[in-house]
């Protein structure tokens, strides 16, 4: 385990996306224009038409066998989207729901805003961090030096 400390100090960044704005697209470009290189993404939430989540499907192999869940034209639930932004790259988990289960993943590109969606980021402004290959080949967060 590690863990990784700084001072609080940094910005909130609120975003609104509107109906056919892409979720994830949109808060890379915030990202860029705000020039936030390390962050948490703490949470989002909103309302979804198309969306592709991706997940693992091994637990012994890297890199890791993956599934694509996409849904098409399908009225969804943004329940929860979190995640870190470390060198300015964000690695984003959300779950989405329909009526008759949630399911989670990895985000992707793609997926676009039906009615709404609110997503809040926290910049660390004293804490700089990366994401380097371990031993085994997983990305994990690392001190940026």
């Amino acid at each position: 385990m590690k863990t990784y400390e700084a001072q609080a100090g940094g910005r909130v960044i609120v975003i609104r996306l509107n109906k056919g704005d892409l979720l994830l697209e949109s808060v890379k470009e915030a990202i860029a224009q705000h020039e936030i290189t390390d962050g948490a993404l703490v949470c989002g939430y909103g309302t979804l038409d198309n969306c592709t989540l991706h997940m693992i499907n091994t637990n012994d192999v890297f890199p890791a066998q993956e599934d694509f869940i996409h849904w098409d034209n399908y009225p969804l639930e943004l329940v929860s989207m979190t995640g870190i932004i470390a060198d300015g790259i964000p690695h984003i988990h959300a779950v989405i729901s329909d009526k008759g289960k949630a399911t989670g993943g990895h985000l992707e590109n793609g997926c676009t805003v039906v009615y709404l969606a609110e997503i809040v980021i926290y910049e660390h402004a004293n804490m700089k961090l990366t994401r380097k290959p371990t031993d085994w080949g997983p990305l994990a967060l690392e001190n940026k030096e």
